[in-house]
């Protein structure tokens, strides 16, 4: 048997899109873990099956609202950039409509739950795409 090469973790609404990835990832022995709403208040090294995680304080940890709506994301783990490469080119040539929300695991997110994670990456996306509108604007000022 071929050897795992790390760990892809993600959640995606469409069934077309959840079996196009698990194809990507089996042919690329890598191993496949969808998630699920339930998963919110994990930390994200307790998903990727890491044995010693800081328990958290639950008085100080955020918790998502009763009523979330868990949107797409794919969390990479233990992955070479090579591999990480390869999946997501193999992503974008089958034709997957985008997941807006990418992370790779780090020594510090992996001590969040997925929500902090969701959050946190929600945050710099929302950032991002108002520093490329207001780019856009300025150069549609300067036409």
């Amino acid at each position: 048997m071929e050897e795992k090469k790390g760990m892809i973790l993600y959640y995606v609404q469409d069934e077309k899109k959840k079996i196009q990835m698990e194809v990507i990832g089996m042919s690329m022995s890598i191993e496949m873990k969808p998630l699920k709403p339930s998963d919110l208040n994990t930390q994200i090294g307790k998903l990727v099956g890491l044995k010693n995680i800081t328990p958290l304080d639950w008085t100080q940890t955020e918790k998502p609202p009763a009523i979330f709506g868990m949107p797409e994301i794919i969390i990479f783990s233990g992955i070479q950039n090579k591999s990480l490469d390869e999946f997501l080119l193999s992503y974008k040539n089958v034709g997957i409509p985008p997941v807006h929300l990418k992370a790779v695991t780090t020594p510090k997110n992996i001590n969040w739950t997925l929500y902090q994670l969701i959050k946190e990456l929600s945050s710099e996306r929302a950032q991002l795409e108002g520093t490329v509108r207001r780019l856009s604007e300025a150069r549609k000022e300067r036409e």
